[in-house]
């Protein structure tokens, strides 16, 4: 599954591809600027195996809080998922911060 940023959400620029890391527990995202891949990992619970995504903006005038990219994962072999018996897919949201004391 591919998704394309129209709308900057993610902040690394307008039209950025995004695409499942199939068979891994990643997001990759494509810097079209220096052509390498940008990876967002899940590192827990193991099994993310994303099946779907999309961005969403609460507040266009606000901060990087307001916005945010969610991916699901769930599938047709739950025991492959971390979590034992009963667990269920999961939503997970991603959000880039400008730098790594943002608040």
């Amino acid at each position: 599954y591919n998704w394309v940023d129209q709308h900057n959400i993610m902040q690394l620029g307008k039209d950025t591809p995004f695409a499942t890391g199939s068979n891994s527990d990643a997001l990759l995202a494509l810097n079209t600027q220096t052509k390498e891949w940008i990876k967002f990992r899940v590192p827990y619970p193991l099994g993310f195996y994303s099946r779907g995504m999309d961005g969403r903006i609460d507040n266009p005038n606000g901060s990087w809080k307001d916005r945010g990219l969610w991916a699901n994962y769930g599938t047709h072999f739950v025991w492959h998922i971390e979590g034992g018996k009963g667990t269920k897919g999961k939503v997970v949201h991603f959000q880039v911060r400008p730098n790594p004391l943002a608040r």
